[in-house]
């Protein structure tokens, strides 16, 4: 399993990587002539990647603050309090929520 996720970490970085110097190669890239970038270009490119980076950076952030609003509904313990309160009470284990129990299944399914 460990590989599986390692593989699809790096095809995700891949897609970033890719799709970052694609944008900055379309943006920037005016003069075929040389084998070099401008001093011009090169500027471009560097600020291009700055900010494709900092976008990026600000999406994940984003992304890791909502994702657990999305996936736990309001009133419903996340895992993580869920095993809390059942180790204080010291009573049964305590099964995730629904929404978890169906993201899980879905996830297996693909």
């Amino acid at each position: 399993m460990n590989s599986i996720q390692n593989i699809q970490q790096l095809r995700e970085f891949l897609t970033v990587y890719n799709t970052l110097s694609e944008r900055c190669f379309n943006a920037c890239a005016r003069d075929y002539t040389t084998s070099t970038l401008t001093k011009d270009e090169g500027s471009c490119v560097s600020q291009c990647i700055d900010k494709q980076m900092l976008v990026n950076r600000r999406f994940m952030l984003v992304f890791a603050e909502q994702a657990p609003k999305a996936l736990f509904k309001q009133g419903e313990q996340s895992p993580t309090e869920a095993i809390k309160s059942a180790s204080a009470t010291k009573s049964e284990p305590v099964s995730p929520p629904e929404s978890t129990q169906t993201a899980i299944v879905e996830e297996k399914q693909q």
